[in-house]
């Protein structure tokens, strides 16, 4: 399993995970302001076939969550 990681915008990033199956997934975690503390893991994506989906899955999930 391989790991890269997506800047979303100045507070959010995406870890993706590469299966091996060729299917990717991810994680949302926002990025602390104050390097004393952690950055905090939010919610894991659904698996998808590839990147650019799971990317454009990744901008409507946190539209929504900062929506409430």
């Amino acid at each position: 399993m391989t790991q890269d990681v997506v800047q979303l915008d100045d507070f959010y990033v995406m870890r993706i995970h590469t299966e091996g199956k060729g299917e990717v997934r991810g994680e949302i975690i926002r990025l602390s302001e104050d390097p004393k503390h952690p950055a905090t893991h939010l919610f894991d994506s659904p698996i998808y076939e590839d990147v650019q989906g799971l990317k454009e899955w990744a901008v409507l999930a946190l539209q929504a969550y900062r929506e409430g």
